[in-house]
Formats: C-alpha cells, structure tokens, sequence
C-alpha cells in the first residue's frame, strides 16, 4: 500500500508536509493515480493542495495555481482529474484501498469494503454521475474510468 511519505518523495513539485495528513490510508493509492497525471503536467506552477479530507463517504479535494499558469489543457485536463479523483473515493475502501462501498455509521458516511464496513450498508438505486463541462459522467470501477452518459439518464 501506498505511504504519505512515498507520495511527498514521488511527487515534490506538487505535494507539501501535511497536505496529505487527513487523507485516509486506503486513499492513497487513488491519491497516486491522480498525482501520477498532475504531477508532470503542473509542476512549477505554483500547484498547491488546499483541501485533502474526508466528507460523506468521498474525498473533497481542492487546489489553487495561478491562473496564469493555467492552459487550456491543464484546465481540461485537472477538471477530469479532479472528478476522476473524487469519484474513485466513493469506490475505494477508505481503510485497506479494495473495493468500496458506502455505509451508513450514526451520523457519518464512511466508503468501505465489506471487511472494514461499519454500520448499515447503503445500497444505491443509481450511480453517482457528475456534471463537467463536458456533459455528465459517472465513474466505471471495472475500465477505471470515466464514462459520459446520458444527462436524461442521471
């Protein structure tokens, strides 16, 4: 599994001590997959993670670059990452980095695999979809991917 210290030494354009301090341990291989695309692409450009946490069950995840920084390839190209990102959270045990699923503990939403699972599992009657700009997508676990469907569909 993949450490914070392994993601700060791969990634050090990018990544600052504590940016990652409140991303859960199973995250951390998505976190990987993401920086593995971000990396290169913004490096020295001023890239700094704001917010890296839990919240209901995904990662809520945000940044700040420049904007002068910003092409419209790294715009495209972050836009999906981001989604990518946060859509994978919801599909990945936050605990051991399996396959995910949401679960209703108390007050909280935790994504978890059956193992680690605690509380009510929540079984969904559609998938999660995201509105980009570039029409609505959901997240396809299987091809590791995003999928653009039919808004009339979400």
């Amino acid at each position: 599994m993949t450490t914070v210290e392994e993601l700060y030494d791969l990634y050090p354009d990018v990544l600052y001590p504590g940016d990652l301090k409140d991303v859960p341990t199973g995250w951390l291989g998505i976190v990987d997959c993401y920086f593995a695309v971000v990396g290169p692409l913004m490096a020295d450009t001023g890239y700094e993670v704001v917010t890296a946490r839990e919240c209901a069950g995904g990662l809520d995840w945000t940044w700040t670059s420049p904007l002068s920084s910003m092409t419209e390839e790294r715009h495209q190209t972050m836009d999906e990452q981001d989604v990518l990102l946060e859509l994978r959270s919801y599909h990945t045990c936050r605990v051991c980095g399996g396959r995910g699923f949401g679960w209703a503990a108390g007050r909280k939403i935790l994504t978890t695999c059956e193992e680690h699972g605690v509380g009510e599992r929540i079984v969904d009657q559609k998938q999660l979809a995201r509105r980009t700009l570039h029409g609505v997508v959901r997240y396809d676990a299987a091809a590791d991917e995003l999928i653009v469907v039919d808004p009339e569909d979400v």
